[in-house]
């Protein structure tokens, strides 16, 4: 069995225990520790072989949302455009006025939450037009609320984008 010996800094010699005065670490070993330039081949192995195992985990798999069906959009985006049409050209004595703008900024909150996010939608000329419309009606309901009426100019406009976009539907786009 071999002596005591001071463990140092690698590429040192090891120094037998009685020899130094400090306090040191004892290992007890049958035979001499090998050489760092040993040891790296080892521990690059590891390192690859622990990073080949927890990298997939990390990795989280990107799950593309179900795309609406373009003959969905067609029907839902049509929806929208009469219940735009219907609701701007309400009279402002009306009783269901008030009804006729919540169930309006509903159905265009959940057009909007639907495809607003759908890359193949965004470039198209019709989600324009009709994200355009949306913002003009529900930003004057929501500014001068439900009763007041739009006007002649703003209407002139969003009816322009609701024919635009009606035309662009037809075209497919």
């Amino acid at each position: 069995m071999a002596s005591p010996t001071l463990l140092r800094t690698p590429g040192s010699k090891p120094t037998p225990l009685s020899a130094t005065r400090s306090k040191a670490f004892i290992v007890a070993t049958s035979s001499p520790l090998p050489p760092p330039a040993q040891q790296q081949p080892c521990r690059r192995n590891f390192l690859s072989l622990a990073t080949g195992i927890l990298i997939p985990a990390w990795v989280v798999p990107v799950v593309p949302a179900l795309a609406a069906s373009d003959e969905e959009y067609v029907k839902e985006t049509g929806e929208v455009i009469d219940k735009i049409r219907s609701t701007i050209n309400m009279e402002k004595n009306d009783p269901n006025v008030a009804t006729a703008v919540a169930e309006l900024r509903e159905t265009s909150n959940s057009w909007v939450a639907k495809y607003r996010r759908e890359k193949t939608l965004l470039g198209r000329t019709s989600f324009r037009d009709i994200y355009s419309a949306l913002n003009a009606v529900s930003g004057h309901y929501i500014s001068f609320g439900p009763t007041a009426p739009i006007p002649a100019k703003r209407k002139a406009r969003i009816l322009e984008e609701m024919d635009s976009a009606e035309k662009a539907l037809l075209r497919g786009r």
